[in-house]
C-alpha cells in the first residue's frame, strides 16, 4: 500500500525513473545516470521530501546476466525520518555523476566505491581510501580471485587469508581443485 509520500515523490519523478519497486516498506527508484542528479535535486532540495541526509552509497557486484555495477544510494528526511533508495546500474568502466556537490559526505563513498569495486565517479580522480596505493585491482568485484595473499589494508589493519576463514577454500585448495 503505497502513502501520501510515496504518491507525492512518484507525481514529481516518474519521468526520471526506470522502475519503481516497494521492498518492505521502503520505496525505490530505478534511475539511470542522466537522471540522477535531477532525481537527488528534486528529492533533497524541494520542501514537500527534503531527503537531505546521505545515509549510505553501496554497490553490488554482478557478472551475470551482464557484468555490472548496481549502486544503492539510500536517502534519509531528518524531519519525518522517513527513507528511500535510488538504484542505478552501471556497465564497468562507465562514469557515474558524482554527487559530492549535492551531499558532501557523498565523496567518501565515491572513493570506496572506487577502491573496493572500481566504480568510477565524473571529476578529478578518486584517491585511493582504504587499499594501499600501489594495490592492483578491487576487491569487491565477483572476478577478483581469491589468492593465499591477504589483502594489505592501511593503517596496519591485518586480516587472516582465505583458507583460514573459507572452509570450502581449505578442502578446495588443499586438493589443488580450483
Amino acid at each position: 500500500m503505497k502513502t501520501l509520500e510515496e504518491d507525492l515523490i512518484m507525481q514529481h519523478v516518474t519521468a526520471f525513473t526506470v522502475k519503481t519497486e516497494n521492498h518492505f516498506g521502503l520505496l525505490s527508484l530505478e534511475v539511470n545516470k542522466e537522471n540522477l542528479k535531477k532525481v537527488l535535486s528534486i528529492l533533497m532540495n524541494s520542501t514537500q521530501f527534503g531527503f537531505d541526509v546521505l545515509m549510505d552509497l553501496t554497490a553490488i557486484d554482478y557478472l551475470t546476466p551482464k557484468v555490472q555495477s548496481k549502486l544503492i544510494y539510500l536517502l534519509h528526511n531528518s524531519k519525518n525520518h522517513s527513507r528511500l533508495q535510488i538504484a542505478l546500474y552501471a556497465e564497468r568502466g562507465e562514469a557515474i555523476p558524482s554527487i559530492s556537490d549535492l551531499f558532501e559526505g557523498a565523496n567518501w563513498y565515491e572513493r570506496e566505491l572506487f577502491d573496493m569495486f572500481g566504480i568510477t565517479f565524473e571529476g578529478p580522480p578518486l584517491p585511493r581510501i582504504l587499499m594501499p596505493d600501489s594495490w592492483v585491482g578491487h576487491p569487491m568485484r565477483k572476478d577478483y580471485s581469491l589468492t593465499e595473499e591477504s589483502v594489505q589494508f592501511k593503517h596496519g589493519v591485518s586480516p587472516k587469508p582465505p583458507s583460514q576463514i573459507i572452509p570450502h577454500f581449505k578442502s578446495c585448495h588443499a586438493k589443488n581443485c580450483h
